[in-house]
């Protein structure tokens, strides 16, 4: 009688991870977005957005298809109102854009991929409107000064210097609105001009 062959498993490399169950690889890749979604989250957060865009947005652009609104709430454990919501924030900045080709009747969405983009959108439709702003009220600030006549010594020095401080602001805030808005046009950002400038203020 011929002994019945056994089949072993093949031995693995020494040092190789050992594989893991589907269960095991769904829970890990759970984590993982939950985690990427979390740390974007944050960083929307420090720039003032709110943290849901960046999970949401995290949660489209980790998915190989477009994703309708139930399962991005499924995937972010948001509600359903405050992912309809920031739906509707992604869509207006542009960061998300809705699928050409549902595949049924709910609408699907995407994220846009190319970051560099993103990023350059945000420095020109916030940083630089907000650092244009700023130079138009220093302007404004130092026209009141100039425009402020007095025949007093004393009062005539406190207004030069008082135009002289609000003129450093005022060079520092033209100069970081070039960079801003150089970052913007090209995706450069050299911030050796605004180093130097401040060390030349010291």
């Amino acid at each position: 009688m011929m002994p019945t062959a056994t089949h072993s498993p093949p031995p693995t490399a020494e040092g190789a991870p050992e594989a893991q169950g589907p269960a095991d690889i769904d829970e890990a890749t759970r984590r993982a977005i939950s985690i990427v979604g979390d740390t974007i989250g944050e960083l929307m957060g420090f720039w003032n957005f709110k943290p849901s865009m960046g999970k949401v947005w995290s949660v489209l652009y980790l998915s190989r298809s477009p994703l309708c609104a139930e399962e991005i709430v499924a995937a972010t454990d948001l509600s359903a109102g405050s992912v309809s919501m920031t739906i509707q924030e992604l869509l207006a900045w542009g960061v998300i854009r809705r699928a050409e080709e549902p595949v049924d009747r709910k609408r699907r969405f995407e994220a846009e991929t190319d970051i560099l983009s993103l990023v350059t959108r945000v420095f020109r439709e916030r940083e630089l409107r907000l650092i244009e702003d700023v130079v138009r009220r220093l302007e404004l600030a130092l026209r009141l000064i100039e425009g402020a006549r007095s025949s007093s010594p004393e009062l005539v020095l406190r207004q030069r210097f008082l135009a002289t401080r609000i003129q450093q602001l005022l060079g520092l805030a033209r100069l970081g609105a070039s960079v801003v808005a150089r970052f913007a046009q090209g995706g450069t950002l050299d911030l050796r001009s605004l180093r130097d400038a401040l060390a030349a203020r010291r």
